[in-house]
């Protein structure tokens, strides 16, 4: 019997969270599934680097998983922090475009490399996504979903998520995400 609640807590500069979009992506999973963002290194965190030796490991594991689903997938040399990205994505959530622009954002880090810690970047994504680029700035330069972010973070550790990608499914936790070519088992079947 399919799941009936599945939520996907991710991380804009995780390899492993790019992947398991695309796998959900490739399996019609958009629908249904809720993808909470869980920053990694959220500030004050001193930011890093791709080399940094956890970031290498993460590398690994996420290019054997591209290898097998045909991804493009570069290794940004900056690991920026996430927080406006995932306010984008709260912003584009209430727009009904969260999808789209989740898309966006993951592609301009790991395939054109941009910096998605700029709000400047991620205000041309929400525009190339059908968001108004003035509201979009004002929101980001304001911090208006910040709150929200570090709520999430906080209530997604209560529920003993500590990594990412992890997978909620009908209120277990699958940390380790299993193998991105068989996350068709896990969807509902309409």
């Amino acid at each position: 019997m399919p799941p009936t609640s599945i939520r996907v807590y991710f991380d804009f500069v995780d390899p492993l969270s790019y992947v398991a979009s695309h796998a959900f992506e490739r399996h019609g999973g958009a629908q249904g599934v809720e993808w909470m963002g869980f920053e990694l290194r959220p500030p004050p965190l001193p930011l890093t680097e791709t080399a940094d030796p956890l970031w290498a490991e993460r590398w690994k594991q996420a290019h054997a998983w591209a290898s097998a689903l045909h991804l493009p997938v570069q290794a940004p040399r900056l690991v920026p922090w996430t927080r406006k990205a995932h306010e984008l994505h709260v912003l584009a959530g209430q727009k009904g475009v969260a999808r789209k622009v989740r898309t966006a954002v993951l592609e301009a880090y790991f395939v054109h490399r941009l910096d998605i810690g700029r709000v400047d970047v991620l205000v041309q994504i929400g525009a190339s996504a059908g968001l108004d680029s003035i509201e979009t700035k004002a929101v980001l330069d304001v911090d208006r979903h910040e709150v929200d972010i570090a709520t999430s973070r906080d209530e997604a550790r209560a529920l003993g998520v500590t990594d990412v990608p992890t997978l909620a499914v009908d209120g277990r936790l699958l940390e380790a995400f299993p193998d991105p070519t068989g996350i068709g088992t896990l969807l509902p079947h309409s």
